[in-house]
């Protein structure tokens, strides 16, 4: 929703550090991103669905997903995740799983004929995350490679 954009950036520092983009030469630009966030929250090109936490510092986003559809090669579009990622300190709580269903059911309801899930396997939560994807009746399709240039 417009306005999310703070708490989405918020979580990018701990969304950076974890997935080790720096190693395959890719140098985080915290203002692009919150541009490219409030430009895909206002379009509505990337459906986003947060988590809040209400605690006694107020109401903080504690992760979120975002997806997009692929209209480019299929009679009904196949939504991609772009970004799954919840802070560390909610990840043993039922925060990731209601996020994941809730994105699966949003991307349904767009018309989505499937969901692809890229998965970085870098991160310290990737095999966590796999088998929340599998329990959910996920495959494995492929692999996902990268370098620095």
């Amino acid at each position: 929703m417009p306005g999310d954009e703070d708490g989405i950036v918020d979580l990018w520092p701990e969304h950076w550090t974890e997935a080790h983009y720096p190693d395959r030469g890719i140098e985080p630009d915290e203002h692009r991103y919150y541009d490219w966030v409030k430009y895909t929250i206002e379009a509505g090109t990337h459906p986003r669905i947060v988590a809040i936490d209400n605690n006694s510092l107020g109401a903080e986003i504690v992760g979120f997903f975002a997806y997009s559809l692929d209209r480019n090669f299929s009679v009904r579009p196949v939504a991609v995740m772009g970004t799954f990622f919840v802070r560390k300190a909610h990840r043993r709580s039922a925060v990731p799983a209601i996020l994941l269903e809730l994105g699966i059911d949003t991307a349904r309801n767009d018309g989505a004929c499937a969901f692809h899930a890229p998965i970085t396997s870098e991160t310290m939560s990737s095999r966590a995350l796999e088998n929340s994807f599998k329990r959910l009746g996920f495959a494995v399709i492929g692999t996902m490679m990268g370098r620095a240039l």
